[in-house]
């Protein structure tokens, strides 16, 4: 039985670090992925001119902010037509459930200045019975030619200050096909470039909340491999987290294609990244939805596979899915997904497995929709990250509460469900904050003003 309540929440974060007069030679300023059991990775980008990276690390109160080092390595990447270097560094056997804090080097040179030293907390252990956040968020990294992305600022600076342990996204981080350069850095600005890394992007939250990142249409090569290592992640689940070949589903071209999906554990619950995504320009005589159901989703396929086998051996009391394509959409443009949704298909395995929540993008909207016939408790759709929104038109039963924004029309804003129409663009721009305590999971939807919206909490079974 699923008992559904309203919820007003309150969370503490750490102090996020600022980045005062960093080295000129730190091109990427210091974010953490992998925040799986008594590891984190440190991750940053240099110029070609430093040699050798490492972290030095300390409990915050108890030990010094060196205490510890961890030796980094690097991956050249180009980001435009600029060679730099990809660090990263993974810190181990970390106290369960603990604060640090954090420097990385270049050679004798400390990165970041005499700026104060970043801090994150270690994750949750499933024999704790803390409560603890994380946030979601998915279809973000875009700017314009001016380079600047003001709605998507402001989100991330929420999420900063939000309390979350970890970040997941749904999907389609970095447009307009996730590249080096949209990605980019700390210094090169324009069009398409430095949306996730720029300075008054993820700089702001990702030195103290890890990003475990999901695949989505856009963006599908090596880059986000590179750029969110998830290592531990990975092999502790028996994952995937690499380039394949696929060949050639629906007369689709031979193309290499990440294969992204693993699975991590937090507290009471388990974390499944899944991967629902197809190349729009590959499409043979599908689509991108059954092109993706044919190659990842059929019973034979390997990420089925490994899923259905780590749902059936790895159970928990609670579970949480993410992926791209949505189960359930009221856009027109990014519709529901008729390859996964329904028993027979990817939604049927989760919901047959127990899967609680299942968080989605790929649709520029928000949307929370009621229980499904497949089983499923409840699903999300979270596209609102910070990329060009969408309307949501066609309302459908199953939807409980959506909005959207129509930059042609009069009117803009849209609803459907119980939502009231946005009479204004940042109300719509937003994350999820997800907050787990014990067998009570609270979703609070929240937009780049801090304003929340559309507040549940759930209390499943186990």
């Amino acid at each position: 039985m699923l008992v559904v309540l309203a919820m007003v929440s309150a969370t503490v974060a750490l102090a996020m670090p600022t980045a005062a007069s960093p080295s000129a030679s730190l091109t990427r300023y210091p974010y953490l992925t992998d925040l799986v059991g008594r590891h984190v990775t440190v991750n940053w980008a240099t110029t070609t001119a430093i040699a050798d990276g490492r972290v030095r690390y300390g409990q915050l109160g108890v030990e010094k902010c060196r205490a510890h080092r961890a030796n980094a390595t690097f991956t050249p990447i180009m980001v435009g037509a600029i060679e730099e270097y990809q660090w990263k560094a993974e810190l181990t056997g970390l106290a369960e459930d603990t604060a640090y804090c954090y420097r990385i080097f270049g050679g004798s040179t400390q990165l970041l200045g005499q700026g104060p030293a970043p801090t994150f907390r270690s994750q949750v252990p499933g024999s704790s019975s803390a409560a603890f956040s994380f946030a979601v968020l998915g279809d973000w990294g875009l700017v314009g030619p001016s380079g600047v992305n003001l709605d998507q600022e402001r989100l991330i600076a929420q999420i900063a200050s939000s309390g979350a342990r970890f970040a997941v996204t749904t999907g389609d981080t970095g447009y307009p096909d996730g590249s080096q350069l949209n990605y980019g850095d700390l210094q090169q600005t324009g069009a398409s470039t430095s949306a996730i890394f720029g300075p008054a992007f993820w700089a702001s939250a990702g030195a103290s909340i890890p990003l475990f990142n999901a695949q989505g249409n856009h963006g599908l090569r090596s880059d986000a491999l590179i750029n969110w290592p998830q290592d531990k992640a990975v092999a502790s689940s028996s994952g995937r987290y690499q380039m394949d070949t696929y060949c050639c589903v629906n007369s689709t071209s031979s193309a290499s294609y990440p294969s992204e999906w693993y699975a991590f554990n937090a507290g009471p619950a388990r974390f499944y990244v899944l991967e629902a995504a197809w190349d729009n320009g590959n499409l043979g005589s599908g689509s991108i939805y059954r092109n993706d159901r044919d190659s990842h989703w059929t019973v034979g396929s390997a990420e089925y596979q490994w899923l259905q086998h780590d749902l059936a051996t790895h159970p928990k009391a609670l579970s949480f899915a993410f992926f791209h394509f949505p189960l359930y959409t009221d856009n027109a443009s990014e519709a529901t997904d008729p390859w996964l949704d329904g028993a027979s298909n990817l939604e049927g395995l989760l919901a047959e497995h127990g899967v609680d929540v299942v968080f989605n993008g790929h649709a520029h909207i928000y949307e929370r929709n009621a229980p499904s016939d497949a089983g499923m408790p409840v699903s999300y759709v979270s596209g609102g990250g910070g990329a060009r929104l969408e309307p949501v038109s066609a309302c459908t039963p199953i939807d409980q509460y959506a909005i959207g924004w129509d930059y042609a029309a009069s009117t803009h804003g849209s609803a459907c469900g119980a939502a009231t129409i946005p009479t204004t663009i940042d109300r719509v721009f937003h994350f999820l904050l997800v907050t787990v305590d014990g067998l009570q999971v609270s979703v609070t939807p929240t937009d780049e003003l801090g304003r929340t919206f559309d507040a549940q909490t759930y209390t499943f079974a186990g």
